[in-house]
């Protein structure tokens, strides 16, 4: 927010209140702008300044840290199990995850936006339309997210759904996921 509101010459609350609070990103996320031009336009437009895709991605990358024991963690299950990153996100995220979060990207190359599907979590149908996209059964899927609204969607769809709030407690459902895990995670 502190970036975007540098560029555009006004305050961060004045960003969340133009592109967060109106509903505009729950839109793009949702499949409302599924072309990044006419994204970056009503942006813009929201902001009262011409935003570079270059300037987005900067602001972007900016506010994701990578959790590098997740990342090790998603290796060792990347061993065992396909890994998928679902967002609620639009075409940027999709286009340019690998400089957004590089360190995810080399473990977990795959990627899907919930502008894809026209929805967005938490709803169920977010779950069952990228499930359907990829040809998985619900019951073979573990999801795992920060927020707990999500995580219920995940489960009201079929899916086995862990709540992170600790690298511990996610290290701990991994283990009794992929039991195999346990000589390599405390070597």
């Amino acid at each position: 927010l502190r970036i975007l509101a540098e560029y555009a010459g006004v305050t961060a609350r004045d960003v969340r209140a133009a592109l967060w609070d109106s509903g505009f990103e729950d839109q793009s996320d949702a499949g409302g702008f599924p072309d990044t031009a006419e994204y970056l336009a009503g942006f813009s437009k929201r902001l009262n300044f011409d935003i570079s895709v270059q300037q987005w991605l900067e602001a972007r990358r900016a506010a994701m840290t990578p959790n590098e024991d997740v990342i090790a963690l998603s290796h060792e299950i990347g061993r065992k199990a396909a890994l998928y990153v679902y967002t609620n996100n639009g075409p940027l995220v999709k286009k340019h995850f690998a400089f957004l979060l590089p360190e995810a990207a080399k473990v977990i190359p795959q990627i899907y936006c919930s502008y894809e599907f026209s929805t967005k979590k938490p709803d169920p149908a977010a779950f069952r339309r990228l499930l359907d996209h990829l040809a998985l059964e619900p019951s073979a899927c573990w999801f795992i997210d920060d927020k707990k609204s999500n995580v219920e969607g995940a489960r009201i769809a079929g899916l086995r759904g862990h709540h992170f709030r600790s690298y511990a407690q996610l290290q701990e459902e991994a283990v009794q996921i992929f039991p195999e895990l346990e000589p390599s995670l405390t070597a």
